[in-house]
This record gives structure tokens, C-alpha cells and sequence, in this order.
């Protein structure tokens, strides 16, 4: 079981029609609808990656990442995260992951810590590369309760992911505890090449925007949904 440490992260969503999302899921999904409309997140973070039996992070196992993601419930009853898109900076680790099915591309990209904002950047490593964004946020209250509300929860408190293995779906099931939210105040959101590279309409309007300062994560070995 590998320990990860997902920190600085921002979440910001958008609603959409749930037959756009639908239209990105293998046949075994569908779509997690709140109040009506799909749900479609970004979120950019730093992670640190401990391997099993490691007590440290070892060099380049700390690096940026960015998810576009959305919320999907299986044939079984089993909820998680649907991953579209996946950008960071770690070549090995866009290889380890590519092998399960997950959809990771490899960018620059950076995630600086000021007084009072985060900025996260991402570009494509070459003119004819896709993806990247520019994204300020302004970390502000915790949320009260810190896990948030209702639909604050059913757009962070997800405890797996599902993808796709060739012909096989998988589930990665993790554990943390819950996050601690806070309010955000988004100062710059260019994701335009990153929906566009998602193949989804870009979206209008404002995200939802949350924060937190991270977790601890273990996460477990992928099973086969049956």
C-alpha cells in the first residue's frame, strides 16, 4: 500500500448536463447527478508519494498534479471518481499509472505557495501538446462543519477511483480522513485548453470553489469490479 500525501489542493467545479458526462464513461458507469446536473471538478494539488516500506518521500516522488474528474456510481452499487484527464510532471509515475488505465499526460507545471494564494500552472511540454491551465486561488474560512455541507460533500468525500484496464474495470480504493474545507476565492481560472483536451464544452461561469490544506492517503491495490 503506497502512502501519499496530497497537499495545497483546490477544488473547483462546474455543473453540466449529465448526458455530456455520460458520453466520456464506459458502458458500466453512470454519471452521479446533485440537485440535477453532473458534476465536473478540477483539481490541482502537490503530491508526495511514499513507497511501501519507505519512511521517506524519495527524490522525484514530490511533484505537482492536476485531475479533471467527475463523480460515477457502478452496476454494483459502488460510487468514486471517474478520471478524463490527468496532467504532472513525473514521467515514471505517467507511465506506473498509464499502465492501470488512468489517463495521465506529462506537463510542466509548478504550484507556488504565496501569503495569501496558491497558484497552479501547467503547460504542454511541446508546441504541439494539449492540456495546461493558469489557476489562482485565495484560500479563505474553514468551512463549519470543515467536511462542509451536502453537496460540499458529494463533491470532495470519495473514497476510490474506477478505470478502465484494456477490457477490465478497476477500482483503487483509498483511505483518509475527512478534508478539512475551506472557502476559495478563485483570482484566475484559464482551464479553456484543459476542458478541450478533456473533450467537454467549456464551461460557464464561475467554479464552486473549495480548499483544503490535504491529507494523508493510503491507497490500495486496484481490484476488478465484478
Amino acid at each position: 500500500m503506497n502512502i501519499h500525501h496530497w497537499d495545497d489542493i483546490a477544488f473547483l467545479h462546474w455543473p453540466f448536463e449529465p448526458e455530456a458526462v455520460n458520453a466520456l464513461l464506459p458502458d458500466q458507469l453512470e454519471v452521479l447527478t446533485y440537485e440535477g446536473a453532473a458534476w465536473v471538478g478540477v483539481t490541482p494539488f502537490f503530491i508526495r508519494v511514499r513507497p511501501p516500506g519507505v519512511p521517506i518521500v524519495p527524490p522525484g516522488w514530490a511533484f505537482p498534479e492536476t485531475n479533471v474528474r467527475t463523480y460515477v456510481t457502478a452496476q454494483d452499487g459502488r460510487h468514486g471518481v471517474w478520471f478524463i484527464r490527468m496532467e504532472v510532471t513525473a514521467m515514471w509515475f505517467v507511465i506506473t499509472l498509464r499502465s492501470l488505465g488512468l489517463p495521465y499526460f506529462r506537463h510542466h507545471m509548478s504550484v507556488d505557495v504565496g501569503d495569501d494564494a496558491v497558484t497552479y500552472t501547467s503547460a504542454p511540454r511541446s508546441p504541439s501538446g494539449d492540456g495546461g491551465h493558469r489557476i489562482v486561488v485565495k484560500p479563505g474560512e474553514e468551512l463549519d462543519p470543515p467536511v462542509g455541507g451536502a453537496r460540499d460533500r458529494f463533491l470532495t468525500a470519495r473514497w476510490g477511483a474506477f478505470h478502465r484496464r484494456g477490457p477490465l474495470l478497476m477500482y483503487t480504493p483509498v483511505e483518509h480522513q475527512p478534508w478539512a474545507l475551506r472557502t476559495a476565492a478563485v483570482e484566475d481560472c484559464d482551464v479553456h485548453a484543459l476542458f478541450a483536451s478533456a473533450r467537454l464544452p467549456i464551461p460557464s461561469g464561475p467554479p464552486l470553489a473549495h480548499f483544503s490544506p490535504g491529507v494523508t492517503v493510503k491507497v490500495g491495490p486496484p481490484q476488478v469490479v465484478i
